[in-house]
């Protein structure tokens, strides 16, 4: 399994995936906290609690059309301009902090809901296109820790 995230065919995916996944929590979190600490006001649990479902709303509406824009276009191209747009919606969410405005940050985390759930159906979908078939069960996120341990088992 360890030779399978060395590969080039699988690296750029899982690195990709782990870093769009790291930023859409860490925005989250931060949103959290700002709110927490700096806006306190009578509303900011209330605007606590709304953004899980700010980030979460996207994927109840989005993932079929993201399995449609998987099945009709070419999955790497698609990637590629979906994670484009996630540079600028970064640069929004930066803009949100130094300006401190909850509005472009709730914004942010919302287009990057928006981009998780287009792009989850393209990630699951170019993975046979990458990985033998014997190879697709590791390379699926929730079986990579189970095949890193039995391949530590074997030593």
């Amino acid at each position: 399994m360890l030779s399978l995230m060395l590969t080039r065919r699988f690296a750029p995916l899982f690195w990709c995936q782990f870093f769009s996944a790291f930023s859409d929590n860490f925005l989250k979190n931060a949103l959290v906290f700002l709110l927490l600490y700096q806006i306190k006001g009578e509303n900011s649990e209330q605007l606590i609690t709304l953004t899980a479902p700010v980030f979460i709303a996207p994927f109840f509406f989005l993932s079929a059309v993201g399995g449609e824009i998987a099945d009709r276009f070419d999955k790497a191209w698609v990637a590629q301009r979906l994670k484009f747009v996630e540079i600028g919606v970064a640069l929004l969410a930066v803009i949100g902090f130094l300006l401190h405005s909850v509005v472009l940050l709730f914004l942010a985390l919302f287009l990057f809901g928006v981009i998780a759930a287009l792009f989850g159906p393209i990630k699951y979908g170019i993975l046979p296109d990458h990985l033998e078939r014997s190879e697709l069960p590791a390379g699926t996120a929730h079986r990579l820790l189970a095949a890193w341990r039995k391949e530590d088992r074997r030593r």
